[in-house]
């Protein structure tokens, strides 16, 4: 046999890689990613998180402005609604109005809303928590309301069945609590600041409580005399 060729097969023999070391690299290969796997996870979710609310702290502050601006008061509805495996229903969404005054030809009032925005969807197993220890100031106006829209059955959210709690943003800075219509006209009322504040987090597939709320959350606090907005992230 040619010496050149013999020489030639045994570089190409000594650097093939063998069965066992394929299937050595094969499984650490498994394993960095078994242990990667999570924490890449559980920093994709904390991003989405993050941008879930300072996507709604936008929207607060673009109510705040629009209520000042124009010198119309801003009502902001947050729709819940049971989405997916959920047990419970939880808020999915979100949209502001402008509200208008119709006066009757029999001499009394009856509030308008006119949508500023589009809804506004958080995204797939992000919520705005509905229990009143973690997010009081949309439980403060007493009760929730039906989801409806001239009649229509799936309102403005979109979902049949759907309820919502609002804040309404003053002229003159002020944040409240929307409670029930009395004579064509929403009451309103104030919250303390310890209780004006909602929470958004991660759905877990059961009522989130404070005891079992998972470790990033996102917290916004609402001043219920200047309307601003302050955000809190503990878990990120």
């Amino acid at each position: 046999m040619n010496p050149l060729a013999l020489s030639h097969r045994r570089q190409v023999r000594a650097s093939a890689f063998t069965l066992i070391e394929m299937l050595v690299v094969i499984t650490i290969i498994v394993l960095l990613l078994a242990f990667s796997t999570p924490a890449l996870m559980r920093t994709m979710q904390a991003s989405k998180l993050a941008s879930a609310g300072d996507s709604l702290m936008g929207a607060i502050s673009e109510a705040q402005q629009i209520a000042f601006a124009q010198n119309l008061p801003v009502e902001m509805r947050f729709f819940k609604f049971a989405e997916g495996m959920e047990t419970e229903k939880n808020f999915h969404s979100y949209q502001s109005f402008k509200v208008t005054e119709n006066f009757k030809a029999d001499g009394t009032v009856e509030e308008k809303l006119v949508p500023v925005n589009n809804l506004a969807r958080l995204p797939d197993s992000v919520i705005v928590v509905p229990d009143v220890s973690l997010s009081p100031i949309l439980s403060s106006g007493g009760q929730d309301f039906e989801d409806e829209r001239d009649g229509t059955s799936n309102g403005y959210s979109g979902v049949n069945g759907a309820r919502y709690n609002a804040l309404r943003f003053m002229p003159d800075g002020s944040c409240r609590s929307v409670g029930t219509t009395t004579g064509g006209l929403a009451t309103l009322s104030f919250s303390t600041l310890p209780q004006s504040f909602l929470t958004v987090t991660t759905e877990s597939g059961q009522a989130v409580k404070v005891e079992n709320l998972p470790k990033n959350f996102y917290t916004i606090q609402i001043d219920p005399f200047t309307g601003k907005a302050r955000s809190y992230k503990p878990g990120f």
